[in-house]
C-alpha cells in the first residue's frame, strides 16, 4: 500500500543528502508521520506499536555511531522515520544490503579521491539502496 510513498521518500532523501550532504527536519519528521499512519492502516494497532518501538530502537542502537561521528544527525532521523514506516521485520532484514551497499560506495569514493582519506559517505544513499533492495525483495 504503502511502498510508492517510501520508494519517493528514499530518492527525495537520498537526492538532498548527495546534492547538500544534509537531510531536511522537515522531510524527516514529515515521513515519520506519514509512515506511522501507513503502518497503523495496514497493520492496525500492533503496527502502530512495531512502528513507534522500532524507531525508538534504531535511535537507541545508533546515537552511540553520532556520538563517534560516524553518523550525523539527519541519518539517524532518517533511519527511524523508515523504522517507522517499515517495521522491525524490514529494517532487520535491510542491514546487510545496508551494509553491502555502504561499502561499495565507500570504495567507489576511495577510488574517484585517489586514495584513503577521510571521506564523508552521504548515508541516505546506501541505506536507501538496502532498503529499496529488501523491500522489492519481499
Amino acid at each position: 500500500m504503502g511502498k510508492p510513498v517510501l520508494f519517493l521518500f528514499l530518492a527525495a532523501s537520498s537526492y538532498t543528502d548527495l546534492k547538500y550532504r544534509s537531510i531536511d527536519n522537515f522531510q524527516n519528521l514529515f515521513f515519520l508521520i506519514t509512515g506511522l499512519i501507513f503502518i497503523t492502516l495496514e497493520r492496525g494497532p500492533y503496527g502502530l506499536a512495531d512502528g513507534v518501538i522500532t524507531a525508538v530502537m534504531a535511535f537507541a542502537a545508533l546515537f552511540i555511531f553520532y556520538g563517534a561521528g560516524l553518523l550525523g544527525a539527519g541519518d539517524i532521523k532518517f533511519i527511524m522515520a523508515i523504522a517507522a514506516f517499515t517495521g522491525h521485520e524490514t529494517m532487520k532484514a535491510s542491514l546487510i544490503p545496508i551494509a553491502a551497499a555502504s561499502v561499495m560506495i565507500m570504495i567507489l569514493m576511495f577510488v574517484r579521491e585517489g586514495g584513503i582519506k577521510r571521506v564523508k559517505i552521504p548515508m541516505a544513499v546506501p541505506i536507501s539502496l538496502g532498503v529499496f533492495y529488501q523491500t522489492i525483495m519481499t
